[in-house]
């Protein structure tokens, strides 16, 4: 049942509470004048009671459920986003319970709560995302997430104004393929760009231009971000990175923890392009920042899990593979957040190939409770000639053009064949088999990872007495 509206009193303005003007009445912020600046118990506990109606409206009405990319919650009274950190109705109801804007307004309509969500995820994403930008000669406005023309959507004097963006969010909330929040790759939007003839006309090109400078710029943004391998004592670590369309949703990433441990984490962001390049920018810098002050691997991932989430499209995720390492005795911690498991090949050991890590929630779909409840550590002992491979599934998922996947099989064989080459030798080699099986056409980012235990000195041929001997001969 919805809540009545009440009617604001004469001079009085929709959202302002009654006895602000002048000097009657018992108003909240007479109250807090009256005690120092703070609000008596009794006024809190009333200002926290929402009528059950409400309250049913906040847990099933889909008026109350609209929220932008960035994870706000938009309040269908006044329109304003509000973070959800906790999540929508923890939210919810403490903005209405502090606001008081349901005691004087309807909500909006569905459509009008839609459009002022786009315009709040618009405003974020046209300074870093050129492929929202892209209008031809004639004024016609490229959306990027079906590859249509749009005509109405005005620029003032070839900039993109708030009127402009009105009219985008307007097209958007009734734009099917823009539900999911994921736009076309840059290649495929510069082949519609040819195929609707907007290629030739200068401001067309102006705009792929400027597409594929942002795309250049983000890409060498991204290169410099990711790390570069270290040198450790007895190991060798290795990776082997190809975005799909200039920036990648994939990440990669070593550190040493406050323990003295290594920490290595291999990463996919759900989704392609430029808004899952800039996950991976946050990702990037989340990790490092947490990682100053934990020394332990799993309480890293919950807290990253918690920051991270906020910043993801509503429906993305992030699969993490994360691997903590004691250099000295040689033992790995190994954790699933949502990622594929590991493989460890032991070439003198009894079992030759296994998988490492056990199943866990992927980041960014559950709070922190719910997820730190689903990962569990999986630990392994390196011993020296083992190696161990992580991949994302732009490799597995591969097809060439028959639509037949690379696979786990190919995999296996492939990393078996090439082994001796060493971990780098081995992952380039890998990847070369990859792109030889869809013959260069890769439709997914592609990243491999490994870490080798080197085999000791007395295990690699020889022995001491025997180069004393030739040395003397």
């Amino acid at each position: 049942m919805p809540i009545p509206p009440r009617k604001p009193l004469p001079g009085q303005r929709y959202g302002q509470q009654p006895g602000r003007r002048g000097t009657s009445g018992s108003n909240v912020a007479g109250q807090r004048r009256a005690t120092g600046g703070h609000m008596p118990q009794h006024m809190k506990a009333m200002r926290r009671t929402l009528p059950p109606d409400l309250l049913r409206l906040i847990d099933s009405d889909p008026l109350f459920q609209v929220m932008t990319g960035d994870q706000q919650w938009i309040d269908p009274y006044s329109g304003q986003a509000v973070p959800a950190t906790q999540g929508r109705v923890e939210a919810a109801r403490a903005h209405l319970s502090e606001s008081g804007s349901w005691r004087d307004r309807e909500p909006m309509p569905r459509q009008q709560l839609e459009i002022v969500r786009w315009r709040i995820d618009l405003m974020r994403l046209l300074p870093v995302e050129p492929r929202l930008r892209i209008f031809g000669k004639d004024g016609r406005w490229l959306n990027p997430f079906n590859g249509e023309l749009v005509a109405d959507i005005v620029r003032e004097e070839g900039k993109i104004t708030s009127h402009t963006i009105t009219a985008m969010a307007r097209v958007l909330c009734g734009c099917p393929e823009a539900l999911s929040g994921r736009l076309l790759d840059s290649q495929t939007l510069s082949n519609k760009i040819q195929a609707l003839g907007i290629g030739r006309t200068d401001s067309s090109a102006q705009a792929s231009n400027v597409l594929s400078s942002d795309m250049a710029k983000a890409r060498n943004v991204q290169q410099n971000m990711l790390a570069d391998m270290p040198t450790i004592e007895g190991y060798e670590v290795a990776v082997h990175f190809k975005p799909h369309s200039g920036v990648s949703g994939d990440f990669y990433e070593v550190i040493t923890m406050k323990s003295g441990r290594l920490l290595f984490v291999i990463g996919d962001v759900s989704g392609h392009g430029m808004q899952a390049a800039l996950v991976v920018a946050t990702a990037l810098k989340t990790l490092r920042f947490l990682a100053r002050n934990t020394s332990n691997c799993a309480n890293l991932l919950v807290q990253f899990n918690d920051e991270i989430r906020p910043d993801l499209l509503p429906g993305q995720f992030i699969t993490v593979f994360a691997a903590e390492l004691d250099p000295v005795s040689g033992s790995v911690s190994c954790i699933r957040a949502g990622h594929h498991a590991a493989v460890l090949v032991s070439a003198d050991g009894d079992t030759i190939m296994r998988k490492v890590g056990k199943t866990g929630m992927a980041i960014g779909l559950a709070a922190g409770p719910i997820f730190a409840g689903s990962i569990h550590a999986d630990m392994i002992h390196l011993q020296p000639g083992d190696m161990l491979v992580q991949y994302t599934d732009g490799l597995t998922e591969a097809m060439d053009s028959e639509s037949i996947e690379f696979g786990e099989l190919r995999f296996y064989a492939s990393m078996l064949n090439h082994l001796d080459k060493g971990a780098q030798g081995t992952v380039d080699a890998i990847a070369e088999d990859v792109i030889a099986h869809v013959k260069g056409q890769l439709d997914d980012d592609l990243t491999i990872f490994a870490i080798s235990m080197l085999p000791k000195p007395e295990d690699m041929g020889g022995s001491g007495e025997w180069d004393q001997m030739d040395a003397k001969g």
